[in-house]
């Protein structure tokens, strides 16, 4: 777990408190949030409802290869902090897309990053 270490990309940028989010925090966005496909300001993207009525935006922002962007504006793929337990060459990541959202182990391409906070 590089979540709030200098190998930790939100950390060394954002400082402070701020971090890349981990595989737990990803789990708890993932089940026990609501999801609905929105835009805000004309981006796509998924709103975030927790159960005490809090919620963010994560943009479908896509997802890099090279120097070319991909599923702009369709999906989203956010990094967490979290390596594999046994395969330390995948991370834990996030993803979504109009019809479903849903966490799995991937490491490749370049993927957003959302920082959290305490």
């Amino acid at each position: 777990n590089i979540s709030g270490t200098s190998y930790d990309v939100a950390h060394v940028k954002w400082g402070g408190s701020w971090r890349m989010p981990t595989l737990d925090e990803i789990k708890e966005l993932n089940n026990k949030c609501s999801w609905e496909w929105t835009s805000v300001n004309g981006v796509s993207g998924q709103k975030v409802t927790g159960p005490n009525g809090n919620s963010i935006f994560l943009p479908a922002a896509g997802f890099r290869g090279g120097t070319e962007v991909y599923n702009r504006g369709s999906d989203g793929r956010y990094w967490s902090g979290t390596l594999h337990e046994y395969r330390s060459y995948l991370a834990c990541l996030l993803y979504f897309y109009s019809g479903g959202h849903d966490w799995d182990y991937y490491r490749k391409y370049g993927h957003s990053v959302r920082p959290v906070t305490e």
